[in-house]
């Protein structure tokens, strides 16, 4: 027995009828529809008069050839349309790039406008507002003149 077998248990009636539904819409959405659409194209063309026209059998059978012919040519280039990769390691520079990136950011939000707090302006005389006043400096660093005075009097 292999070792990563993969084993699907399908339960009742029920299991068998999701299991053939899930085939069908399969079926449907990557051979009947691009064979029917590829009918069509042929179709317009055969209008023409330069081919004949085909049917959806015939279509699936164009759309069957279209698939295997561009898998084959992707084969031989050892290309794929899916890819699952690990990312590879960051080099030193790849990773100077990204811790300048980081602080260049966080020099641009240092820069945005400060966001007053209702708290902030509730500490505030209204003199205090109409003069330039820096939010984020401790008040207890750089006490105004109606604090001085407050504590000179008691």
């Amino acid at each position: 027995m292999r070792r990563n077998t993969k084993i699907i248990q399908i339960n009742g009636i029920r299991g068998m009828f999701l299991a053939l539904f899930t085939v069908i819409c399969l079926a449907a959405g990557f051979i009947a529809f691009p064979g029917f659409v590829a009918a069509k194209v042929w179709n317009y063309f055969a209008g023409f008069g330069f081919v004949p026209v085909i049917n959806l059998f015939q279509g699936i059978m164009l759309w069957a050839i279209i698939a295997i012919s561009t898998f084959i040519i992707t084969d031989k280039k050892k290309q794929s349309f899916i890819a699952f990769k690990s990312p590879k390691e960051l080099s030193e520079e790849e990773l100077k790039q990204v811790m300048n990136a980081i602080k260049m950011q966080t020099k641009l939000h240092a820069q945005r406008p400060m966001i007053i707090r209702a708290n902030d302006l509730e500490k505030l005389n209204l003199k205090e507002i109409t003069k330039p006043v820096d939010f984020a400096q401790n008040k207890d660093e750089n006490p105004s003149q109606d604090e001085k005075k407050e504590k000179e009097n008691v």
